[in-house]
């Protein structure tokens, strides 16, 4: 279509800032802080499957401490608590299939 044609919308000449950019953000971080706190566990998993090094060594070190306090501090018992109804589903069997 040629850019000649007029929009049957009226758009203004300059991009605005989009409002809910803000509100976007705001979700975004207040979600990664609460999986932070809260499934501190997946992260020092996470660390400790990267490439051994000095770097990984003082990261796995730092996530290990890390998923301690959030222990002692019980932030993290739902994840516990789901992942061991997890677990016991995962290990459900019906009828005669062997165990795993």
């Amino acid at each position: 279509m040629p850019r000649e044609t007029p929009s049957p919308i009226d758009l203004p000449a300059e991009p605005i800032w989009m409002p809910g950019l803000g509100w976007t953000s705001g979700v975004l971080a207040l979600a990664s802080l609460v999986l932070l706190a809260c499934n501190a566990v997946s992260l020092r998993d996470w660390a400790e499957s990267l490439t051994p090094g000095p770097n990984q060594a003082r990261f796995a070190e730092i996530t290990e401490q890390w998923a301690d306090l959030t222990d002692r501090a019980g932030i993290g018992l739902a994840r516990a608590w789901l992942h061991a109804r997890w677990k016991a589903a995962e290990a459900a069997r019906f009828g005669g299939q062997p165990a795993k």
